[in-house]
């Protein structure tokens, strides 16, 4: 595994970094953990609130101290501090334009094995919907980091999704990334590939094993996905074939917007979302087996890049 820290921790250690300077900036849990926060729940508890397992009446805090000019960071599994939440979000946040972030963990699959409830395939769908704020979609720690540090300098409300554990860099610590898009591989100018999230890094598999068999594809991996870089998209897709791979309910979800985009700005070329069916997903297990079985694994994006034409 080329990185070895836990994407929770890449942002709270991050935050920790900003915390030490700059007494305003509150963190709120809804008694969920992850080592980085316990460092900051040590050395600033000042800082730190825990308010137990009560999401909505966190987001309602939350206003009351950005009100107070706090930087206020919130943060608890992803569908506890969006679904559950939508309502205070839209209201006491979102509407008043205030400066909190909120921090999910569990985005797609990543709770395989725990069932619909904590598995994120609609929250990105639901906050979409909400005015004046911003999303972000991180893909491993290096984009983690690019985005806590974005969110400490940006005001305004946003809704950050992170993996729970350790993956593979997308990213190296050298590279310039943008908190918006960025192009992880430019070898085609006939198919291209947009992603977000966990589902770069299987993207990325299967573009990397399609470029070893002599088949090149582009791949864009998109990090703000609300609202999206509409001209980097544009400019990405133009003379492509385009495939959108989410691991999201269709409604609401990137592809849908990118058809839009693409549609407004008079792209001819085929265009394919590969996404999950606007259902409810009862599965619990692998990751990768859910992928299978609910057509969005390698195979079924390779099988869906290969219809797409000559490449």
């Amino acid at each position: 595994m080329n990185n070895v820290v836990d994407m929770r921790d890449a942002f709270f250690n991050q935050l920790y970094h900003y915390i030490s300077q700059d007494k305003n900036v509150m963190i709120l849990t809804a008694d969920h953990g992850a080592f980085g926060l316990k460092k900051i729940e040590k050395d600033f508890p000042s800082q730190y609130l825990n308010v137990g397992i009560a999401e909505q009446a966190m987001i309602s805090v939350a206003a009351g101290l950005a009100k107070c000019g706090k930087k206020v960071y919130v943060y608890a599994i992803n569908n506890f501090v969006s679904l559950r939440v939508l309502e205070q979000v839209n209201i006491d946040i979102c509407a008043m334009g205030l400066d909190v972030n909120i921090v999910g963990v569990g985005a797609g699959f990543t709770y395989s094995t725990d069932g619909p409830t904590h598995q994120g395939l609609q929250d990105l769908s639901a906050m979409s919907c909400i005015p004046k704020l911003n999303i972000y979609n991180v893909s491993d720690a290096e984009s983690t980091k690019e985005v806590a540090k974005s969110s400490y300098e940006e005001k305004g409300p946003k809704y950050i999704r992170i993996e729970k554990g350790r993956v593979d860099s997308v990213y190296s610590d050298e590279e310039n990334i943008s908190n918006k898009c960025n192009i992880l591989s430019n070898s085609s100018d006939k198919i291209g590939v947009i992603s977000t999230g966990f589902m770069t890094h299987v993207c990325l598999d299967v573009v990397n094993g399609l470029k070893d068999s002599g088949k090149n594809v582009s791949l864009l991996d998109i990090i703000r996905v609300k609202p999206l870089e509409e001209r980097s998209i544009v400019e990405y897709a133009k003379g492509k074939n385009i495939i959108v791979v989410e691991e999201n309910i269709k409604s609401g979800g990137i592809g849908e917007k990118i058809g839009c985009i693409l549609k407004e700005n008079n792209h001819t070329n085929k265009f394919k979302i590969v996404s999950l069916q606007d259902d409810f997903h009862f599965e619990f297990n692998d990751r990768e087996k859910i992928h299978k079985k609910l057509k969005i694994g390698r195979d079924d994006i390779e099988s869906a890049i290969l219809r797409m034409g000559v490449i």
